[in-house]
């Protein structure tokens, strides 16, 4: 019994050769971030992310956490330690104690390349943010099409020859047939899974990109020069998933355009400024819409673009007073006024009318006669008048009818609401006229002049 209770106290205890390890990753990383993570990307410090180092079948070491240990970890010389088995563990972003924090699982890697997948994951947390690729994608990913294949391993071959040409002139010219490849074989795609490709590029590519400008900026492997073999066998593993491809592809095009346009924020900026993917920015550094551009500056020369802007501008401006003023109408007609929203969340619709659905402002809009919110069991209703949606305050709001015509039943009774009362918690809600229904499983209600607020509850 004592041997086994040694054993036990002996297994909660941190592998010292191991701590030892990794606290010295943890400060190379630190070091990096302090001196140059900004030349990695604009804003980026690593060293101001926690880290869970996973050692499966052992126990999570945090280091680079500021403040008392968080539950379920122990004070060590520089960290904290959790023992446990952890086998199931990933190398990825997550939270911990309501932090955000970096997660790497420690197995065979050198130190130089458990520096980079720290700042691999260290990336992933600072852009976590950022638009995400529709994963479940790859379940429905044409992985049988021969010709998407061959497509996508010439892009491979293609992007490894831009990296290795000397020159910025042939650089461009085989960015510009990458670009041709891409777009190609994107038409045959199709959008969402071309943008699929896109937004995981711009996901875990740019976060491997992170990992190898680190080890540029320090002269440690792996490099970008240590992952061409991998855009030349971009299709080869067939064991694998898919997406590990676009850690290839991205990081080789934001390698690209350093190389293009020059490691400066300028890029990277414009980057999560205007919303572009990788492919943009290098049609734009290599001219490979040249043509294009030279064409749509002609036309815009020959027809007086910049009068057809000015009346488009005074046009749009007319619209959007002219709605404004319909939705003032509206809403400021005799009647009693609803105003509806769904407690914790966005009011869904069932039933739409999108021939008389029109835009009033960013994120108003108005149903001209008829629409159907819904809610599950929460909430169905259907109105034959003029809605007002406000995605921004998720309510809805229209005049139903004279106040003679609107009728109440809670509970299955009849139920008279006067000017400045309310009812909390209303079970088995009707609200009924000649012009909607509204039926709530429950909600809270109440009246202030002709206006009823009715805040439905899941």
């Amino acid at each position: 019994m004592i041997q086994l209770v040694l054993a036990a106290l002996i297994a909660q205890e941190p592998p010292a050769a191991e701590v030892a390890r990794l606290k010295t990753v943890h400060e190379r990383v630190t070091r990096l971030s302090q001196e140059s993570g900004e030349l990695i990307w604009p804003g980026f410090r690593p060293d101001t992310i926690p880290v869970l180092y996973v050692l499966p079948g052992q126990g999570v070491l945090l280091l680079g956490w500021s403040g008392p240990a968080p539950e379920g970890f122990t004070p060590v010389a520089g960290g904290a330690w959790q023992p446990g088995a952890a086998r199931g563990a990933a190398s990825t972003g997550t939270e911990l104690a309501g932090r955000p924090a970096a997660q790497v699982v420690v197995g065979t890697q050198t130190a130089s390349e458990l520096v980079g997948l720290t700042v691999h994951e260290a990336f992933h947390v600072f852009r976590r943010l950022a638009q995400r690729e529709n994963s479940f994608l790859v379940s429905s990913y044409p992985v049988f099409d021969a010709r998407n294949e061959a497509g996508m391993a010439l892009e491979g071959r293609i992007l490894a020859a831009a990296q290795r040409a000397r020159d910025r002139t042939a650089k461009r010219a085989l960015v510009r047939q990458f670009l041709a490849v891409r777009e190609s074989r994107h038409r045959m795609l199709g959008g969402d899974l071309a943008a699929f490709e896109q937004l995981a590029e711009l996901n875990e590519g740019l976060a491997e990109y992170a990992l190898l400008r680190a080890g540029e900026i320090t002269n440690e492997h792996p490099t970008f020069g240590d992952r061409l073999a991998g855009l030349e066998g971009l299709t080869a593993d067939r064991t694998r998933s898919i997406r590990l491809r676009y850690y290839a592809t991205g990081s080789a095009q934001a390698h690209l355009l350093d190389l293009l346009a020059g490691p400066s924020f300028s890029w990277k900026a414009r980057l999560v400024a205007e919303n572009l993917t990788l492919q943009d920015l290098l049609a734009e550094v290599s001219e490979y819409r040249r043509a294009e551009d030279d064409l749509r500056r002609h036309a815009e020369g020959a027809f007086a673009m910049r009068a057809i802007e000015a009346a488009a501008d005074s046009g749009v401006g007319k619209l959007r007073a002219f709605r404004r003023a319909q939705v003032d109408s509206l809403l400021g007609a005799p009647g009693v006024l609803l105003v509806m929203t769904l407690e914790g969340r966005s009011l869904g619709l069932c039933g739409i009318d999108p021939q008389n659905l029109l835009q009033v402002d960013q994120g108003v809009l108005l149903h001209t006669r008829w629409v159907q919110p819904c809610a599950g069991d929460a909430l169905q209703a259907t109105f034959n008048t003029p809605v007002v949606q406000d995605r921004n305050t998720g309510s809805l709001r229209a005049v139903v009818g004279a106040d003679s015509t609107v009728r109440l039943t809670v509970g299955g009774q009849a139920t008279e609401l006067r000017d400045g009362s309310s009812l909390e918690n209303a079970t088995a809600v009707r609200l009924e006229s000649p012009l909607f229904t509204l039926h709530a499983a429950k909600a809270d209600i109440a009246r202030e002049g002709r206006v009823v607020t009715v805040r439905v509850k899941t």
